[in-house]
C-alpha cells in the first residue's frame, strides 16, 4: 500500500472509502504504485507551469490536466460532483495540502480548487 502521513487520519475520517482505496492500491505492484505517485506529481507540475504562465483555470489546457487529475484520484476513490469539489476545497482549507501544492508554486492550491470547480460543474453533473 501507499503509506503516508495522512493514512491514519483518512482511515478514521472516511473508513469505507479508505478501505476501498486500500483494496484498489493493494492490486498494484510496487512499481505501479511508484508510477502512480509520479503521475500525480507530473500532473501537479503541469498545473504549476500553467498557473505560473497565468493560464486561466477554465482554459482548455488546464481543464485537460484537471481531467487527468480526476482520473488519477479515481485510482484511490471515485469522487462525485460534490465530493470532488470538496477535495479541491480541502486543498485550501487544510494547511498541509495548501503547503504541498504551494511548494510547486505559491497560490497553486487555490488555482487547482478553481479548476476543479469548473471541471466538476461541466463534467460531473
Amino acid at each position: 500500500m501507499i503509506e503516508n502521513q495522512y493514512q491514519a487520519e483518512a482511515q478514521q475520517r472516511w473508513p469505507d472509502t479508505f478501505a476501498q482505496s486500500q483494496a484498489r492500491l493493494g492490486k498494484l505492484s510496487p512499481i505501479e504504485r511508484g508510477q502512480l505517485i509520479e503521475d500525480g506529481n507530473q500532473i501537479t507540475r503541469e498545473l504549476a507551469s500553467m498557473f505560473n504562465a497565468k493560464v486561466a483555470a477554465d482554459a482548455p489546457d488546464v481543464q485537460e490536466q484537471i481531467d487527468r487529475h480526476y482520473k488519477w484520484v479515481c485510482n484511490f476513490w471515485t469522487p462525485e460532483h460534490d465530493s470532488y469539489i470538496a477535495l479541491g476545497q480541502m486543498y485550501l482549507d487544510d494547511e498541509r495540502f495548501t503547503a504541498h501544492y504551494d511548494e510547486f508554486a505559491p497560490g497553486l492550491a487555490s488555482f487547482i480548487r478553481d479548476a476543479i470547480l469548473r471541471y466538476a460543474s461541466s463534467n460531473l453533473v
